[in-house]
């Protein structure tokens, strides 16, 4: 049986949902996107159980026991704790993602994937700063599962970077999710946001593009699943019911109720905050989008929408 789940997505996905709906299995913890942990220390957010994360019993717990393992004290120096390459995007710590430090992330990041990608495992190296984040996550994991005695975590960094770098680590270990969601909608998402029909179009495209040939060369075919956000919102308990069949969990009625229990995620999307569990479609893509903009994403990635099963 897997001890970590992973889920891989773009951006306005649904990847908190799933993340949360799983969380809610009583032998698994929902930690959303964790690698931002250490942003939520230095700012002090909201955890989701409704106390600042420096406040929450969990945190703590797993924090001082993380850095008395590593030697240092991770309350008053957040980011000495490596736990890879986030980038912030809605709530940034502009003391820590400074230009340098986005430059720096593009480059390691960049020789992560020629790692991946390479057919001889050892050219090019991956960064030993990478190797030592996954390590740190690894370390959190374990906190985690131990301080609430339960057997599996879920990550929901997003990243197909780091999920793959996490496989190839931990190999039994990981199980990856591919969350997919059909690609007009998060390009509706992104223009909603202010972003540009170039940018809202290729920050979904990248990682479904990138994501698939790194999956299906690098994980066993056994260890992912892809998970369709239509499906989950639809028919939400026979979705869970194939997740939990994949993880060798047995579905249980109230993950559908995600407010049952109390949820430990420091960073993400607001539903984590939210006091409602409804489960909702967001469709509005449909009615919000221009003949244009439809125009537009079918030119530059209406191919790959449709080889993840969207017509």
């Amino acid at each position: 049986m897997p001890k970590y789940i992973y889920i891989c997505s773009a951006g306005h996905s649904g990847s908190t949902l799933l993340d949360l709906l799983l969380g809610s299995h009583s032998c698994v913890a929902s930690l959303g996107e964790i690698h931002q942990l250490t942003k939520s220390l230095a700012l002090n957010t909201i955890c989701s159980c409704g106390s600042p994360v420096r406040s929450c019993p969990l945190w703590n717990a797993v924090v001082h026991r993380v850095g008395n393992e590593l030697g240092i004290d991770i309350f008053s120096n957040p980011y000495a704790l490596n736990l890879g390459y986030p980038r912030s995007v809605t709530l940034v710590d502009p003391r820590f993602q400074t230009p340098w430090y986005l430059t720096r992330r593009t480059l390691v990041l960049g020789l992560t994937y020629l790692h991946h990608r390479s057919p001889c495992d050892w050219l090019p190296p991956q960064p030993p700063s990478v190797a030592h984040g996954l390590d740190n996550n690894v370390r959190i994991f374990e906190a985690v599962r131990a301080t609430l005695d339960l057997d599996m975590i879920v990550d929901s960094s997003k990243s197909y970077l780091k999920g793959v770098s996490l496989y190839r680590r931990y190999p039994d270990s990981v199980r990856i999710l591919l969350l997919t969601r059909d690609g007009r909608g998060v390009y509706a998402s992104n223009l909603k946001r202010g972003r540009s029909r170039v940018q809202s179009v290729r920050s979904w495209r990248n990682v479904y593009e990138r994501a698939l040939p790194l999956l299906q060369g690098r994980v066993k075919s056994a260890h992912w699943q892809i998970v369709r956000y239509e499906d989950l919102t639809v028919s939400p308990a026979e979705t869970l019911r194939g997740i939990c069949k994949f993880l060798g969990l047995s579905f249980e009625e109230r993950m559908l109720d995600f407010r049952w229990k109390p949820h430990h995620v420091t960073d993400g999307n607001d539903m984590r905050l939210a006091a409602s569990a409804e489960i909702t479609r967001d469709e509005s893509w449909r009615t919000t989008l221009s003949p244009g903009d439809l125009a537009y994403f079918d030119r530059k990635a209406g191919w790959l929408n449709r080889r993840l099963g969207y017509e």
